[in-house]
């Protein structure tokens, strides 16, 4: 079921959908279901349903089905480029933005101890954990680094040394900014996020 949809910018449109629905009531939903034949085929169960709920909330967004494609490194676009798109998923949600304007990089993640099993992977020593909101504020510079390493879509990105997130002190929603040196662009993004009581969300574009 839909569970959220709003702008979180003038342009920026995310929507949530909760996975509640079986196969068959997801293929239900769509009009165009040889887009998701071969998706059929995956042998996950949860992944076919992940990737079907994705298309269903395109839709909701945008207000018509589009053929989704993927280029080598798996990133999501629209062949006729009506909007740029980004998609992630976590344990029963699917997240997609979409906008017309400007590129977008999205991440959701489940709430769960496992930021702190590849904290020193993720978070270096010059950037700011706020002790009073450790574990929530370690989950939000993942989401936010794995929404800018989607954006740049480079190979060879280090998340220590090519991505950094701003010092800011996490609320339940707002924003902060980021950066990463991986490309000649240099980056800069605002970076709006929710925490949710299962997950947290994080939706960027470039400043």
């Amino acid at each position: 079921m839909l569970y959220l949809k709003e702008y979180i910018t003038e342009s920026t449109l995310i929507g949530i959908w909760k996975i509640e629905e079986s196969r068959e009531l997801l293929l239900a939903m769509l009009s165009c279901q040889e887009w998701v034949q071969h998706i059929l085929t995956i042998k996950s169960e949860s992944r076919v349903l992940e990737i079907l709920a994705a298309r269903i909330l395109l839709k909701e967004l945008i207000g018509e089905e589009k053929e989704v494609y993927y280029t080598n490194s798996g990133k999501p676009f629209l062949m006729d480029k009506s909007f740029h798109i980004s998609v992630s998923h976590t344990k029963g949600y699917v997240a997609v933005a979409v906008n017309k304007e400007k590129e977008i990089g999205l991440d959701i993640e489940q709430i769960s101890e496992k930021i702190k099993r590849v904290q020193s992977r993720i978070v270096s020593d010059k950037e700011y954990i706020d002790p009073q909101n450790e574990f929530i504020h370690l989950l939000l510079h993942w989401s936010a680094k794995e929404a800018m390493f989607k954006f740049i879509d480079r190979e060879g990105v280090n998340f220590l040394e090519n991505l950094f997130v701003d010092k800011f002190t996490p609320e339940d929603k707002g924003y902060f900014y980021a950066s990463e040196t991986r490309t000649e662009e240099r980056n800069r993004f605002k970076a709006c996020y929710q925490i949710e009581k299962e997950f947290i969300i994080v939706c960027l574009e470039a400043c």
